[in-house]
């Protein structure tokens, strides 16, 4: 019966030994997964990012008012032209078209609280409203107000002072760009998985240290 009693204690330490093994092995598994789902993340937000900010309507006219005659037309930024193209004998029903290099986008008659707007993929570009039309001897002038245009992303920025004033402003600091680019070599996705090989390997000879 001692005999049996010394025979088994060897067996108990070894099945210790084994399963704290098994549990360092799971341990840095389940570190190695988290590391490598971290760099999956910061590797992927950068472009979640950047497709957010294409989303995010950037107000090019806000909420300002325009005067068009008939027959005359209205250039907006990114080349979209507004034309009002006629009216009625009443001078209460306009016509009007939007184009853009001429190619017309949209037309539609309108008339004194009307709203037009027009949309590219389901991105608003332009939003105005009818406010009033005036009748005249040369025919009838039309307000609108208020006038809204949003940048449509998938045609050229275009260059607006406050962008010129920012260039600027960029070129005048030199130390805040240099700070910037160095902040931006630091590659965290590349730090993360070299992390990861480090505890990788020490949990590994943890373990192959413990077996003896």
């Amino acid at each position: 019966m001692q005999a049996d009693a010394f025979m088994r204690v060897p067996d108990k330490h070894g099945k210790r030994e084994a399963r704290e093994t098994n549990l360092v092995s799971v341990f840095f598994f389940f570190l190695l997964i988290t590391l490598c789902s971290s760099i999956i993340f910061y590797s992927v937000s950068p472009a979640l990012a950047a497709e957010n900010k294409e989303r995010l309507s950037i107000v090019l006219i806000d909420g300002e008012e325009i005067y068009i005659r008939s027959g005359n037309s209205h250039t907006f930024l990114q080349d979209y032209l507004l034309h009002v193209k006629g009216t009625d004998t009443e001078g209460k029903r306009i016509w009007i078209e939007l184009s853009r290099k001429g190619v017309p986008l949209q037309h539609t008659i309108v008339t004194e609280g009307s709203q037009f707007s027009y949309s590219n993929n389901s991105t608003e570009v332009l939003n105005l409203t009818v406010y009033r039309i005036y009748e005249g001897a040369d025919g009838v002038l039309v307000r609108f107000s208020p006038v809204y245009q949003y940048l449509d992303p998938r045609l050229p920025t275009p260059q607006t002072p406050a962008e010129s004033f920012a260039n600027a402003s960029d070129n005048t600091s030199p130390d805040q760009s240099e700070l910037e680019t160095q902040a931006e070599s630091f590659d965290i996705p590349l730090f993360l998985l070299g992390l990861g090989t480090v505890l990788l390997v020490t949990g590994f000879f943890a373990g192959k240290g413990k077996k003896k």
